[in-house]
């Protein structure tokens, strides 16, 4: 199971996540809710996703033999204009950096981004296939 944690800093809306593997980001909104001291909850969900599909690309345009030297994961996404503001749209865009000389194979580049989206990333299966979440509360 994973878990993070995320603690009010004590002032406006600025949290702080703490993860279960010991690293923390910061927060916020914009003013007037907020100090702008952070990525907003949108942000990090389009970075999670972009950082899930990354990883996996990485790993598998190597398995391929791929020579990439560099990789960004742009993500943006539409949202509704009233609250909550839910994506009605995400795309991701892969921007490769190829070794000098390298030709890459296009449809085995594409068979490694799809896998990489569709099959190996739990932020895209999750969002693509929705999850049942609950709360509840308890004294701090």
């Amino acid at each position: 199971m994973q878990r993070a944690t995320a603690r009010w800093a004590g002032r406006k809306v600025k949290f702080t996540v703490h993860s279960g593997s010991g690293h923390e980001a910061d927060v916020d909104e914009p003013p007037v809710f907020g100090e702008d001291d952070g990525m907003r909850p949108t942000e990090m969900l389009l970075g999670a996703l972009g950082c899930c599909t990354g990883i996996n690309a990485v790993l598998l345009l190597k398995k391929f033999k791929q020579a990439h030297t560099a990789l960004d994961v742009e993500v943006e996404g539409d949202q509704e204009p009233d609250w909550p503001h839910a994506f009605t749209a995400i795309r991701i865009l892969f921007a490769i950096r190829w070794e000098d000389g390298f030709t890459p194979d296009p449809a085995l580049v594409e068979k490694a981004l799809d896998m990489a989206c569709n099959k190996y990333c739990p932020v895209d299966a999750t969002l693509t296939h929705g999850t049942a979440i609950s709360h509840s509360h308890r004294p701090a």
